[in-house]
Order: C-alpha cells, then structure tokens, then sequence
C-alpha cells in the first residue's frame, strides 16, 4: 500500500507541476528574457562602441598634434634657410656691384671724361641712357 500511496502522491506532484507548466506562458517568460539580455548586450555594445570611439578621436587629436607641430618645425626650419640664402646671394650682388662701381670710379678717375667720351664716340643721348641705367640699377640694387 505504500508503494501505491508512493505513486499516487508521485502521480499527483508530476501533474501539478506539469499543469502549473502548461498554465505558465513560457513564451513569454522566452521573449522577456531574450529582450532582457538583448538589451543588456546591448548596452554593453553600445558602451564598448562609445569608449572605442573616444579612444579613436583621443589618438587622432594626438597624433593630428603631433603632425602640425611636426610641421611647424619643418616650416620655420625651411623659412629659416631660405632667408638666409636669400641675405646671403643679396649680400654677394652688392659686395660685386660695389665693386664693379669702385672699378668704373678708378677707371674714370685716371682718365679725363671728356677724352674717354670721345675716344667711345659716345653723344650725350647714350651718355643719358648709361647714366640712367646705372641709376636704375643702383635703385635695385639698394632697394633689394
């Protein structure tokens, strides 16, 4: 009688169980806990997605840093040559146009003018042309 008693209260307890089962929507409790852990991963996902982005723009604001300084130097190095070969080829043209004058000047002064005009047959017209070329040399050469 035991056994019977047994499988009677171990008959009943499977179908209570199974009933409360069968009355639970065990779809619903699926869908609940999927969107649950949808939605979690989901944060996660999205907060992941957010550090990562940050990370990206942190490194690109660094390295577009390290770029425009990069260039600032490279810059103001070029600027830097240039300027200093440009003084120096100025420098050389005057020192050689300086010289040249002072040559013209020798040359002139151990000869009269007037006999050294005329032994060039030079008129006036071209007397006034030279003159006004070496002035407008002079000009640029002292205004550079």
């Amino acid at each position: 009688m035991k056994k019977i008693f047994g499988i009677i209260i171990a008959s009943s307890v499977l179908l209570g169980a199974g009933t409360m089962y069968a009355k639970t929507d065990s779809a619903a409790n699926l869908s609940n806990w999927y969107e649950h852990s949808f939605q979690n991963e989901s944060m996660k996902l999205g907060v992941e997605t957010g550090a990562g982005l940050w990370r990206t723009f942190s490194n690109v604001k660094i390295f577009v840093s390290e770029a425009k300084q990069s260039f600032d130097t490279s810059l103001a190095s070029f600027t830097a040559k240039r300027v200093s070969e440009a003084t120096t080829e100025i420098e050389q043209y005057q020192i050689d146009t300086e010289n040249r004058l002072e040559q013209t000047v020798s040359e002139l002064k151990d000869e009269n003018l007037k006999v050294y005009s005329k032994q060039a047959n030079i008129n006036e017209d071209i007397e006034e042309d030279i003159e006004q070329s070496v002035e407008e040399i002079l000009e640029e050469v002292l205004s550079e």
